[in-house]
């Protein structure tokens, strides 16, 4: 009995191993398939930070001094930086003082001026900062200082630039799914601006001549690098301003409902639902065929049907293996001097086994191989059923050997499967 325990141990800890390592993979695939998720919701709660910061801001300066300062960047920027963006771009002379693009639209050290919110691509809040650096990029939307400042009035065109494609935010990654007649909102200050998209289009980098101001019109153009991944284009989406109060009809539609977050957890539902179906019948429904070769069909087996001497000693042997049992039955039908295409595979199940006194080897272990040496021709009282891999098997190819006619009690006839009509196809000649 001492020699049981030590296969027994090993066999314990490569099991252990393999499942710590399968553990592992699992957390790191897990971590994977979900870090985006994760980052962009961090990502969009230190947005809705940023925003509350901002309207806080706004809220201590007072109404009264924001209706001022309202005044002053309306001043500031639309008649005097967008003043000066358009005569520049007209190449009109300007001979005013150019005002600090850095000081306009300030109300903190952070460099935000206002948000974005797209509402067809879930595109909540996201800050608006002063320039157009990878560092500011890295932020949130940027604003080209060449363009207007996005406050809005007519002779005046903002280029909003964002980055998309990003792991760990959002940001402008589903504009591409944007149509004409779609709309978003510029919260500056006190003021919603709202746009209503009227041109999408696809440009090499240095294609920017759709982005120069249109004199008597007031528009904004989102911009970011087209396609994702490769990054070698320029995908523009300009609007137009439009009444705040005017609801278009595909104000309401969501565009990305299907995007990667919907996915992941679609899959990950889905496969968590397959996993709950594979463990209940693992647990209540799995059913697995065993096959007995006989020269008839035996629905009701006793040992003396099929009395044979194999790897566990005597008894009436069955495998979850049809290639085992075509090779039993080839030993068979040259054992009895039989024609093979006439013998037949009889089709079992095992029904609950707990009662039954048993001995089973998962693997060819030292006990294994220590049982079959003791056991191949003798007899083992203690054990009504013995379940372990076939010795003539490189694969893990299980036998079942009962050795009791109380054990025969416990499989469950299925069919009859004629070898001769198998080989041709079919083949089933009872079931039941």
């Amino acid at each position: 009995m001492m020699a049981k325990k030590k296969p027994k141990t090993s066999r314990k800890k490569g099991f252990s191993f393999r499942n710590l390592l399968s553990i592992i993979l699992g957390i790191i695939a897990i971590e994977l398939l979900f870090y985006p998720i994760v980052v962009n919701y961090l990502a969009g709660q230190q947005n809705i930070k940023s925003v509350q910061k901002y309207d806080e801001n706004l809220s201590n300066i007072g109404s009264a001094k924001v209706k001022e300062l309202l005044s002053q960047a309306q001043l500031y920027n639309a008649q005097l930086y967008n003043e000066y963006i358009y005569d520049a771009s007209q190449h009109i002379a300007w001979n005013k003082p150019i005002p600090n693009y850095n000081n306009v639209l300030k109300i903190d050290t952070t460099g935000m001026m206002g948000f974005i919110t797209i509402p067809q691509i879930k595109v909540n809040d996201i800050p608006i900062y002063h320039g157009d650096s990878e560092k500011i990029l890295g932020l949130g939307v940027g604003h080209v200082p060449q363009s207007s400042l996005p406050i809005g009035g007519i002779n005046s065109h903002a280029v909003l630039p964002a980055h998309s494609g990003r792991v760990n935010d959002t940001l402008f990654t589903n504009l591409d799914k944007l149509k004409n007649g779609d709309i978003f909102y510029l919260h500056v200050l006190n003021l919603t601006l709202k746009y209503k998209i009227n041109d999408i289009r696809i440009v090499a980098p240095n294609q920017v001549s759709s982005l120069s101001i249109e004199k008597g019109r007031d528009l904004v153009t989102l911009v970011t690098c087209y396609p994702t991944g490769i990054n070698n284009k320029r995908l523009l989406v300009t609007g137009e301003r439009t009444a705040l109060s005017k609801v278009t009809p595909q104000e309401d539609i969501q565009r990305n409902q299907f995007g990667y977050n919907f996915w992941v957890m679609f899959g990950s539902a889905f496969l968590m639902f397959l996993g709950l179906v594979y463990l209940l019948w693992l647990l209540f429904g799995r059913k697995r065929n065993l096959y007995h070769v006989a020269a008839r069909k035996i629905e009701k087996p006793v040992l003396s049907d099929g009395q044979l001497v194999g790897d566990f000693g005597e008894g009436f042997y069955l495998t979850d293996s049809k290639k085992l049992a075509f090779q039993w039955l080839d030993e068979f039908a040259q054992k009895e001097k039989l024609n093979s295409e006439e013998l037949f595979l009889n089709v079992y199940r095992l029904k609950r086994i707990k009662k039954l006194s048993r001995w089973i080897f998962k693997d060819k272990t030292e006990n294994w191989q220590n049982y079959i040496k003791e056991k191949q021709g003798y007899g083992d009282e203690k054990h009504a059923l013995v379940v372990g891999p076939a010795f003539t098997s490189d694969k893990k190819i299980m036998q079942y050997v009962l050795k009791t006619e109380e054990a025969l009690g416990y499989i469950k006839y299925i069919k009859c499967l004629n070898i001769n009509k198998l080989k041709k196809g079919g083949g089933i000649i009872d079931k039941k």
